[in-house]
């Protein structure tokens, strides 16, 4: 009961928080792309904790329970990818979305490509809503996981209740609304994942009596094995299978789209990857730490978060904690509806059924489409078909490969050509999307299918054939 008190009094505080936020007279341009306003802390806080989501307190964690330090190659791939991106991505984005008034990822290529790209805006669209759906599924996955843990419910009512508290932030101001709650959530959950462990680490003697627990039930700190000769080709694995996805990740794209000014990138990085830094070093500690208070054995590793904070906590205190979590897949899922939200606003229905729509129409129909995206990804994780881990994967490399490769050609290919562009994107994510029916669960299909898309833009965008549609600039 403490517990639940402690989540209603997070929530009604975040929704005044919300409300006070809100733009009184928005416009389809603030829902989409908050106007262009966000500030560094609010731009650099946004990017990063939408993009962590429970996979930061449920599924690393419950990976690092389970491997010891081997897992620690994800979180540096992690950091320096989203470095990479900032620096590479994030300036250009910013001024070439403003000077092409692109508002969304798909508008952006179409503007970038200056021609008509029906084909190529189905295909993005189709992908984006493949794997968003199934990326959404996964964070929600956690929100049913986490309330039946709590409250005597059902997976699947949880899973319901978890859409629910999170729709309403999305729909009362878009994206300018949602980052600002992103920038106070970040914040907050990133006190509470670095809390924790540190709490535990000095109330249980210090650091080294957690080294000796770790190595004592079967764990190594150790970032390669050298008893195992394939060690150095499986780290390079864990660390580019998943940074690269950084580069085409359209919910963190647009909050470098939205920086209000290009200055502030800097400032806004350095902001952004301390964040990060922190955020999965905490989150590193707490498998560790899992590791040597529970003896390496839970029967759900990916709940080794949870448990510890109810091990070491009042239920009081211990709900205000799991509140971070909530609030991690509130960023996140927040995000990625607002970006199939605007999809089929913009990318469908203004582009193939009204096209002169005005604007409360386009509004009221992203606000529709946002309910519907929920529907559907809420429908995905009711069939349980992964762990949140496998489902965040699958969906991080799909969205990964399909937009990434087309996001630096766009930016810096200047032979780039149309036929070029949607042909990359359909070998890329048409390539994750059966690579488990490939049969080869060790090699991540990131690793295989981003190189293989870019050289695929390349060869087309080469190929004399589709010359009469190459980009001049």
């Amino acid at each position: 009961m403490n517990e639940l008190l402690a989540i209603i009094i997070y929530f009604s505080f975040l929704t005044l928080y919300a409300v006070k936020k809100e733009r009184r007279s928005l416009t389809q341009s603030d829902f989409v792309i908050g106007n262009r306003s966000l500030n560094r802390w609010t731009a650099a806080i946004a990017a990063h904790a939408s993009d962590m989501s429970n996979w930061l307190f449920m599924a690393y964690p419950g990976m690092i329970f389970i491997h010891g330090g081997k897992q620690i190659w994800v979180a540096i791939g992690l950091i320096l990818m989203m470095w990479m991106n900032w620096v590479v991505v994030a300036p250009k984005m910013r001024k070439e979305t403003e000077k092409l008034k692109a508002v969304t990822i798909t508008g952006f290529f179409e503007h970038k490509l200056g021609c008509n790209w029906p084909s190529g805006r189905l295909i993005t669209s189709i992908f984006l809503f493949l794997f968003y759906t199934i990326y959404i599924a996964g964070t929600l996955s956690g929100m049913g996981l986490l309330f039946k843990f709590l409250f005597p419910i059902s997976y699947s009512m949880g899973v319901l209740i978890g859409i629910a508290l999170i729709i309403p932030y999305l729909l009362i101001g878009g994206y300018f609304t949602l980052a600002r709650v992103d920038l106070f959530q970040g914040l907050f959950l990133l006190s509470v994942i670095l809390f924790v462990p540190l709490f535990i680490i000095v109330s249980s003697g210090g650091i080294q009596p957690l080294v000796s627990a770790v190595y004592e039930n079967g764990k190594s700190f150790a970032l390669i094995s050298l008893k195992d000769s394939l060690s150095i080709w499986k780290s390079l694995f864990l660390m580019f299978g998943w940074g690269i996805g950084y580069f085409g990740q359209p919910h963190i794209l647009t909050k470098f789209m939205g920086i209000r000014d290009p200055k502030e990138i800097r400032n806004s990085r350095i902001i952004g990857i301390s964040w990060q830094f922190l955020s999965l070093f905490a989150a590193t500690l707490v498998g560790f730490v899992g590791v040597a208070v529970f003896k390496g054995n839970l029967s759900d590793p990916e709940q080794v978060f949870i448990e510890l904070v109810h091990h070491y906590f009042s239920p009081f205190i211990a709900g205000i904690f799991i509140c971070a979590i909530l609030a991690a897949i509130i960023n996140a899922v927040g995000s990625m509806l607002l970006v199939l939200s605007t999809t089929i606003t913009e990318d469908l229905y203004k582009r193939f059924i009204r096209t002169n729509c005005q604007e409360k129409e386009q509004l009221l129909i992203s606000r529709l489409a946002t309910i519907f995206s929920a529907i559907i990804a809420a429908g995905v994780a009711l069939g349980k078909i992964g762990t949140i881990d496998q489902l965040v994967y699958y969906a991080w490399s799909g969205i990964g490969a399909s937009f990434g490769p087309l996001v630096i050609a766009s930016l810096y290919y200047n032979s780039l050509t149309a036929r070029g562009a949607w042909l990359g994107m359909f070998i890329g994510g048409g390539l994750v999307a059966i690579w488990p029916l490939i049969g080869y669960p060790d090699i991540p299909s990131l690793i295989i299918a981003f190189p293989l898309s870019l050289f695929t833009i390349h060869i087309a965008s080469k190929n004399t054939l589709f010359a009469k549609d190459r980009v001049s600039s």
